[in-house]
């Protein structure tokens, strides 16, 4: 009987160790999946925000903002008409230079975002001359790509009509004052 016991014992501290071992060994694959994950993740945020500049960089050249980097169309929108609505609630509130420039460069902004995003120009070659002997022009198609965005941008510039005409006033006397300084 003192045999099985003695065995008994040294089974138990066998599975013991042995369950040490396996916890150690599953803790230890733990601990690496963990520090793949974070290498992972350190890759990844580092492509991405590498990604982000390099969008941040093309929006700028397109004459965007770049704080839509990264957004959604719908939050870009979003963003877009509330900053153009700003600028003309600034506007109204101050007629000046500066408050006219920066809602010139909203209302900009916000146009080149739709005509970026909503339509789609596809131009088909035609073969032959005209009368004159000269190549014809070639057919031009373009298509709305989201009716429910061309909704809002129309919307949006008749919201904004009266300060539109504002502007156009203005950008007509600059070339009048253009045209005197040719003269």
């Amino acid at each position: 009987m003192a045999e099985i016991s003695s065995l008994n014992a040294a089974n138990n501290q066998i599975n013991s160790q042995s369950l040490y071992f396996a916890a150690t060994q599953a803790a230890s694959g733990q601990m690496a999946q963990q520090t793949k994950k974070t290498r992972d993740t350190q890759k990844s945020s580092f492509a991405t925000a590498f990604e982000r500049r390099r969008e941040e960089a093309n929006l700028v050249s397109e004459g965007l903002p770049p704080e839509i980097a990264g957004m959604s169309e719908d939050e870009a929108i979003v963003f877009l008409k509330d900053a153009m609505d700003v600028a003309g609630d600034e506007l109204k509130e101050r007629q000046n230079l500066e408050s006219m420039e920066k809602y010139r460069k909203k209302v900009s902004q916000f146009m080149k975002y739709v005509a970026r995003n909503n339509f789609e120009v596809i131009t088909k070659k035609r073969f032959g001359r005209n009368r004159k002997g000269k190549p014809v022009d070639p057919y031009v198609q373009v298509q709305v790509i989201n009716q429910k965005l061309n909704q809002l941008a129309s919307e949006m510039l008749i919201l904004h009509g009266a300060n539109l005409k504002l502007l156009a006033k203005v950008e007509e006397l600059n070339g009048l004052i253009v045209d005197l300084m040719a003269a």
